[in-house]
């Protein structure tokens, strides 16, 4: 009998590991031949393949598949589009394990490696697909839109991981050429590609747009200097999209990031000039916390559904952002930075909001309902999951 304890256990890991271990040969094998083969089968078993690489790669890229980004990019000039996207759907699933970690000399080794190799032809491709938008938007041409919409999101994805830890010096180069794209989604408009029965189910157009204001609320909180003239224009844009977004499901990923972006800005004092005009701090109150926080026909099902669960998630939080958290969050930003006016502007509301309950309490509830989140949205400057409430307002 083993007496190792938990070496012993070790032991039989390894020992296990090995026995079930794909042999060195056979593994060189597959790892050159996957992408080819991934680049030639139909989209479903594409995927799976992608897969396959990712998870080779965690374990083996890039210090013992030397190859895999070279036959990646070799095949991003390929005319069949679902080539293209398979390739960069792979690439941004292997890129993922840049972001959410510690900083340390072998994650930025491995970082620099894959920059060197792919930050230019990624510019290029993003560029290329930017100039053919106008002419497919211009003849209606939704079926090569679509992929074209698909890749520039998975782009974007994978601008987000390689800028996770730090902004290269490729991309602050190049700062003007990536701007203007991001600016060209945001301010992109098709309604060839929009499916108006659909109510849960965001288009291409949403889902691009939400990955590209990701990117800006990364570069936002990282306070890049390069950044610093563009942000203007970002927040107009911004702001444009989410007075324009409907209240529907499908549309929520969008106005959860548009908000958490306005939030990043004003809660910081360097950027106070944007937002200290008492017109801008009213409008952001009247057409972007207000209707974000009012009680919607699906937080009613939501609610008829699981009551325990949409108080539990509503009154302390969840994993998931909400419009209802992230419009609180933004009215506490405007409490850091704009206390009195902040205040003044949601007594005013708080007063309009309860007057219409009373006069009409079966019909105007949602009003009483907002009327208490304004409350504790100024209320509460400073709190934690672990501590609770810890800094009030004190007007």
């Amino acid at each position: 009998p083993n007496s190792g304890g938990a070496h012993g256990d070790d032991h039989d890991a390894d020992a296990e590991f090995r026995k079930h271990a794909v042999p060195a040969q056979d593994r060189d094998v597959m790892k050159n031949h996957l992408v080819e083969l991934m680049c030639t089968v139909p989209p479903q078993i594409q995927v799976q393949l992608g897969e396959s690489i990712s998870l080779i790669a965690a374990s083996d890229f890039p210090s013992q598949w030397d190859n895999l980004l070279p036959d990646l990019i070799s095949r991003l000039d390929n005319r069949d589009w679902s080539v293209v996207n398979g390739v960069l759907v792979t690439a941004n699933s292997i890129f993922k394990r840049f972001r959410y970690v510690q900083r340390s000399d072998a994650l930025y080794k491995d970082i620099l490696y894959v920059l060197h190799r792919f930050q230019e032809p990624l510019t290029e491709l993003f560029k290329a697909i930017n100039a053919q938008l106008d002419a497919f938007t211009a003849g209606n041409n939704v079926a090569e839109l679509r992929p074209r919409l698909a890749a520039l999101r998975t782009i974007c994805r994978i601008f987000y991981s390689l800028n996770y830890q730090d902004l290269p010096e490729y991309f602050e180069d190049h700062m003007e050429e990536w701007m203007a794209g991001f600016a060209k989604h945001l301010e992109y408009v098709n309604p060839h590609l929009e499916d108006n029965d659909e109510e849960n189910e965001p288009g291409p157009i949403d889902v691009l747009q939400v990955a590209v204001i990701q990117n800006l609320y990364l570069y936002a909180n990282k306070d890049e200097e390069p950044f610093l003239p563009y942000l203007a224009k970002f927040t107009t844009l911004v702001w444009n999209m989410l007075l324009r977004v409907s209240q529907l499901p499908k549309h929520d990923a969008l106005a959860t990031t548009g908000i958490r972006f306005l939030s990043s800005l004003v809660g910081k004092l360097m950027h106070r000039e944007l937002f200290q005009e008492e017109a801008t701090l009213r409008e952001i109150f009247a057409r972007i916390v207000i209707p974000n926080l009012m009680i919607r026909e699906v937080d009613e099902e939501r609610f008829e559904d699981n009551p325990q669960e949409f108080i539990l998630s509503d009154m302390e939080g969840s994993d998931t952002e909400s419009r209802r958290k992230c419009a609180q969050e933004l009215l506490r930003a405007m409490c850091r930075q704009f206390e009195p006016q902040t205040t003044q502007i949601c007594s005013e509301h708080v007063s309009q909001m309860l007057a219409s309950f009373h006069a009409d309490a079966a019909n105007q509830w949602r009003n009483k309902d907002v009327a208490i989140h304004l409350m504790l949205g100024i209320s509460i400057k400073t709190e934690s999951a672990q501590y609770g409430v810890s800094q009030v307002n004190e007007g």
